[in-house]
């Protein structure tokens, strides 16, 4: 149950050059990716404080970027498994609440009792709080109206799916990868 801030994202193995040609990329640059992590999460954090609290956290937060000298966790795994089975996955995880109704073993009208998988050490671990604690715990994650949770960028935009379309179809053909059929992959999801 540890607060860690993170960031998800699925990146296409390519993209579409100014011309319109697809060109493939199978490499995404971790250094830079760690650093850029890094920075910009050590900025939100001093532009959104006060005053007197950045003076506060001001050595922590230098602490927190001489320590990790090669920036902060990035973990980018590569493409495993069967690609329909990734896709529910991605979809399962993004509309999963933040705890299943199953690990709530107990309320009384004042303590919850839960259980979880701890990721520091890969155990289950049982915990009772109050229901404040509780319910603060879930709203944390329940964004802001109007946040947009879901952001898409070069040929995952809407209004590049035609170009795409038809370059995934150009690409698959020469390669002769089939990987899923086009039109499900590609169309609008609700």
């Amino acid at each position: 149950m540890n607060f860690k801030p993170h960031v998800h994202m699925l990146v296409s193995m390519g993209g579409v050059t100014k011309k319109g040609e697809w060109k493939a990329y199978d490499y995404i640059p971790f250094e830079m990716l760690r650093k850029q992590w890094q920075t910009v999460v050590l900025k939100f954090i001093r532009k959104h404080v006060t005053k007197e609290e950045k003076k506060r956290i001001q050595p922590r937060l230098q602490k927190a970027f001489s320590n990790n000298g090669e920036g902060f966790y990035v973990f980018v795994p590569k493409q495993k498994g069967k690609i329909k089975d990734q896709l529910s996955y991605i979809g399962r995880y993004i509309r999963r609440p933040v705890i299943g109704v199953n690990r709530i073993e107990e309320y009384d009208g004042q303590y919850v009792t839960f259980n979880y998988i701890d990721k520091v050490d890969g155990k289950e671990k049982r915990e009772t709080v109050t229901a404040e604690e509780f319910i603060s715990r879930l709203i944390r994650h329940i964004p802001d109206e109007q946040f947009k949770m879901i952001h898409r960028y070069g040929m995952y935009l809407r209004r590049s799916k035609k170009l795409s379309r038809k370059l995934l179809s150009a690409w698959q053909k020469e390669t002769r990868r089939w990987i899923v059929k086009i039109k499900k992959t590609l169309r609008h999801q609700t």
